[in-house]
């Protein structure tokens, strides 16, 4: 199994479940435009 570190692994999935589920959504501080502090969902 390939390592990954944290933040990208929870973009990837976020990314994953978004694109198969429709209903699913982010709320939070820190996400928008800028994709938050770790980048997590920049272009999502």
């Amino acid at each position: 199994m390939a390592e990954t570190l944290l933040f990208n692994a929870l973009r990837a999935a976020t990314d994953e479940e978004m694109a198969r589920d429709e209903t699913v959504l982010v709320i939070g501080e820190d996400v928008g435009h800028y994709g938050g502090s770790y980048k997590v969902t920049k272009d999502l």
